[in-house]
């Protein structure tokens, strides 16, 4: 593994499985590539769009990605300026960066039962967008705290919130695969 790659590995012993650890580098063609991506990790990846679609926010997720700009009984006048000229540009932000990682999944391929998410330079800061909202949905719906922060424990994502924690260190991973290549 050359130093501008990075891996991902789900198994107890990193040494007996890494041919099969997903992996992360920047090519000499100027893309950010995650190749050997496993069926169900790629399922986890291509979940992005559908966990951060608007329509479909829970409550919580919406309070979280969409926070009032105060809760003063005093400032209401502020609370309507913000929703009538802050969020509508929020909302068609996240759109956008919706759109462009909807259009860079339909171009994933596949080689040998793995597959590969190449990424331009140009998409990057729309994939962190897109990357942070998941994490914070995610966070949101499974009530956040020190518990699910400091375990040690492997999630186990035969549950609805297993499946959460394990896309949320997903996406932190591939969050910090793009930060840590980005100019």
């Amino acid at each position: 593994m050359s130093s501008n790659s990075s891996r991902i590995c789900f198994w107890q012993n990193w040494s007996a499985a890494p041919n099969n650890a997903m992996d992360f580098s920047f090519s000499r063609a100027k893309v950010f590539r995650f190749r050997k991506i496993h069926p169900l990790l790629a399922e986890f990846i291509r979940s992005i769009p559908d966990t951060i679609d608007p329509e479909q926010l829970s409550d919580e997720a919406q309070t979280r990605i969409f926070p009032g700009v105060t809760d003063e009984p005093d400032l209401d006048t502020m609370r309507s300026e913000w929703k009538a000229y802050v969020e509508p540009d929020l909302q068609e932000h996240f759109r956008s960066t919706r759109e462009v990682v909807v259009a860079d999944l339909k171009q994933m391929t596949e080689s040998k039962g793995l597959l590969e998410l190449q990424i331009s330079p140009a998409h990057a800061e729309a994939w962190l967008n897109a990357l942070n909202q998941a994490r914070l949905v995610l966070a949101a719906d499974l009530g956040f705290d020190e518990k699910i922060l400091t375990t040690t424990e492997a999630p186990d994502i035969t549950t609805e919130d297993g499946s959460r924690v394990f896309r949320l260190n997903l996406f932190a991973f591939m969050q910090q695969c793009l930060i840590d290549r980005m100019d």
